[in-house]
C-alpha cells in the first residue's frame, strides 16, 4: 500500500509542510480528464489550539502559505510532475478558503493524491474512508472504492471533521479568528 502524502483536506500537505495544523471543513476535488487538470477547493479553513505553541506553528505555517511567492515557498515534493501549480486565496470575512489547482501530464500523476487510474477499465478510483464523508455526484460507489469514468470531468467532496470529538470542537478556531487576534 503506498503511503499519500498529499492530504486534500490539509493545505500545509502540499506544500510539504509536515504535522500541518491548518485544515479544511470541507473540500472538493474536480478532476478534468479532457484537460489534465486538477482543482481543490478548501472551505472553512480552521486549527486546533490547545497551546500558545499551537498559535505560533499555525501562524507561521499559515504565513508560509498566503506568502508562497514572496516567500519563495517551495510545492510538496509530490507535486514535483504537476505544472501550472496555482494557489489562491478567499476571504470572506467570516471564512478563508483556499483554491489549488495543478496540471498533471499522465493520470497517474494522480496518485501522488491517492487517485488512481485503471487503463484497463478507463476509470479513476478513490478509496472509500467512512471517517472522511465523500459524496459525489459523479461517482459510483463500488465496495471500499468511488469509481469516476476517464472522459469526462469528475469531483467528489470530502468532509474528514464532521465526527471530530467534543473535546477537540471547544478548541476548534477559524483561520480568520486566529489571524484577527
Amino acid at each position: 500500500m503506498e503511503q499519500i502524502k498529499i492530504i486534500f483536506f490539509l493545505v500545509g500537505s502540499f506544500f510539504g509542510i509536515e504535522n500541518s495544523t491548518i485544515a479544511a471543513d470541507k473540500t472538493t476535488v474536480i478532476i478534468y480528464p479532457e484537460n489534465q487538470k486538477i482543482e481543490i477547493i478548501q472551505e472553512k479553513l480552521f486549527t486546533i489550539i490547545q497551546s500558545k505553541k499551537d498559535t505560533a506553528t499555525t501562524l507561521a505555517q499559515w504565513n508560509k502559505i498566503a506568502n508562497l511567492r514572496e516567500n519563495e515557498t517551495p510545492w510538496a515534493k509530490e507535486l514535483e510532475h504537476f505544472t501550472n501549480k496555482n494557489l489562491s486565496i478567499k476571504n470572506t470575512g467570516t471564512t478563508i478558503e483556499t483554491h489549488i489547482s495543478l496540471n498533471y501530464n499522465d493520470p497517474n500523476d494522480l496518485r501522488a493524491m491517492g487517485i488512481w487510474y485503471n487503463t484497463d477499465m478507463h476509470h479513476f478510483s478513490i478509496n472509500e474512508v467512512p471517517r472522511n464523508h465523500i459524496t459525489s455526484e459523479t461517482g459510483i460507489l463500488e465496495d471500499n472504492y468511488w469509481i469516476f469514468n476517464d472522459n469526462n470531468t469528475f469531483s467528489f467532496t470530502t468532509e474528514a471533521f464532521l465526527d471530530l470529538p467534543n473535546e477537540y470542537k471547544k478548541l476548534k478556531l477559524p483561520i480568520t479568528a486566529m489571524l484577527k487576534k
